[in-house]
């Protein structure tokens, strides 16, 4: 029985068209997966859903009665709970208070704390969270941020259940612990609409997939009667050409060399080397203190000891400036947190992290556009004109934009942090091939990420990293994932 139903919806910003009559329907309490590139038009369909923005044209339909929702307010209380990418939370206040956010008990004007405490505590216990109510946001882990979100849209008779990337800042653990609560909420009825990039995820967790591109409906296939690869054509239009092979860049001297390299108590005596055109590859498990070695080569943090050299001379970094003065770049991690100024113009920026390298303070408008136009040019990022803000653009293009403004700083040395993390596969693919042509160009590229395929697909040597030490190296020819974990895992065989 079609439970939720999505009919010829349809929604432009300006002269972007978001969604072009997208219809297909969600069986009531089935796991229902929704996959596109960025820019497909998955987020706008969700905040139709949520009540945050309103469709031009079409119908949404919950078991045959029309959803007209003016705020997020109605899709709340018509049982419609979002969980977002970002973990969206009040660090401040407590567990309870965070469920309970703008739709507090009350009777007679007081608040009902010991009642909210008590759902809150029965809540808790529903999904398994060793957590206590009155614990702030803020002491809490990335994964139960994440159920805090299940948490508050199950406090209120949720039947509609959206998640947003759920997973992206999980480990496979805790992932696992999502999975189980999301499997025990299907056999209880609850439907769930499941948006992610990784398709292991989607083939694991959902009965059917809906595809996306630009801005339409590509296809609704039930999951056993499709691959993965025919996911992927859906949601590209085309095939992706195979990987290119690994080329060595061994014989070259070092472009970046540290050598015990210190910062306690992240990490310890770190020593390794990149050369031009060569992309290493930084794995570990979280705690490895893999993105604190990036952050300290990017002169955020003072190493205690050891050496950093480029070129075979030794430099101080005292703060980020003078890492791009000197020709390093940095990728962050968190694009929302840290990469992108979103209260700038996608013009803005491009072009600041180049000029405050150079020291130039004052910079002609027609100059900045002509060079900011020429960027989303070469960088193929989808924009509606250099002027928008970078909330007006997708994640792998937000992603993009990170990518191409330090680019333009025309660094020696490139660290890329987890840079294709909630990027859908086509970006991911545009991605890499960008990576890999700076790589062919010159440029010594230093890769941390999550993804052990990714390392082992983009990278021709990988460093593994546990508990703040180097534990070995492996060239990515001879690399597996096996291989690789053994090392993050402290897991050592004695050779024979």
């Amino acid at each position: 029985m079609a439970g939720l139903e999505f009919r010829n919806v349809r929604k432009s910003f300006g002269a972007v068209q978001a969604l072009k009559g997208v219809s297909f329907s969600v069986a009531d309490g089935e796991a229902h997966a929704l996959v596109g590139e960025n820019g497909a038009g998955k987020s706008t369909l969700l905040k139709i859903l949520a009540g945050i923005i309103h469709p031009d044209a079409g119908e949404l339909y919950w078991r045959g009665e029309r959803l007209t929702m003016t705020s997020p307010r109605d899709a709340l209380e018509r049982g419609i709970g979002m969980v977002y990418q970002e973990m969206l939370s009040f660090p401040n206040l407590s567990v309870t208070g965070n469920i309970f956010a703008g739709r507090e008990l009350t009777r007679g004007g007081r608040l009902l704390e010991h009642e909210m405490r008590a759902r809150t505590r029965a809540l808790l216990d529903e999904l398994h969270l060793a957590i206590r109510p009155d614990a702030r946001a803020e002491s809490l882990s990335a994964a139960h941020r994440q159920l805090l979100q299940v948490a508050r849209a199950l406090a209120f008779d949720c039947r509609i259940l959206v998640l947003d990337e759920p997973t992206t800042s999980l480990t496979d653990a805790e992932a696992d612990h999502l999975f189980a609560v999301l499997e025990k909420l299907k056999r209880e009825g609850t439907t769930l609409l499941y948006v992610s990039h990784r398709l292991p995820e989607v083939f694991r967790m959902c009965d059917t997939i809906t595809v996306m591109r630009d801005g339409a409906h590509a296809g609704t296939f039930p999951r056993t009667e499709v691959t993965p690869d025919r996911i992927v054509r859906a949601m590209v239009g085309r095939d992706l050409p195979p990987r290119a092979e690994h080329e060595s860049a061994a014989a070259r001297a070092p472009v970046l060399a540290i050598r015990g390299l210190t910062r306690g108590p992240c990490f310890r005596d770190v020593s390794l080397t990149v050369s031009a055109g060569e992309i290493v590859g930084l794995f570990g498990l979280v705690g490895s203190g893999r993105s604190e070695l990036l952050e300290t080569l990017f002169g955020m943090h003072r190493p205690d000891r050891g050496t950093i050299a480029l070129s075979g001379t030794p430099i101080r970094l005292r703060n980020p400036r003078a890492a791009a003065r000197a020709g390093i770049a940095l990728v962050p991690e968190e694009r929302q947190r840290q990469g992108l100024f979103f209260n700038l113009s996608v013009r803005h920026n491009l072009m600041l992290p180049g000029r405050t390298a150079q020291g130039r303070i004052v910079i002609g408008a027609s100059e900045e556009r002509r060079e900011s136009r020429r960027l989303l040019q070469e960088w193929r990022i989808k924009a509606a004109g250099e002027d928008v803000l970078p909330d007006s653009l997708s994640g792998g293009n937000q992603q993009k934009v990170v990518l191409a403004k330090w680019l333009a700083t025309s660094p020696r040395v490139l660290l890329l942090d987890e840079p294709t993390k909630g990027v859908d596969v086509g970006a991911k693919f545009e991605i890499h091939e960008i990576v890999r042509r700076q790589a062919a160009e010159g440029l010594a590229c230093l890769v941390v990420s999550s993804d052990l395929p990714e390392v082992l697909a983009l990278c021709g040597r990988i460093v593994v990293m546990h508990e703040g030490r180097v534990q070995g190296e492996i060239a990515g020819a001879d690399a597996t994932e096996e291989s690789v974990m053994h090392l993050a895992t402290a897991e050592l065989k004695e050779a024979s």
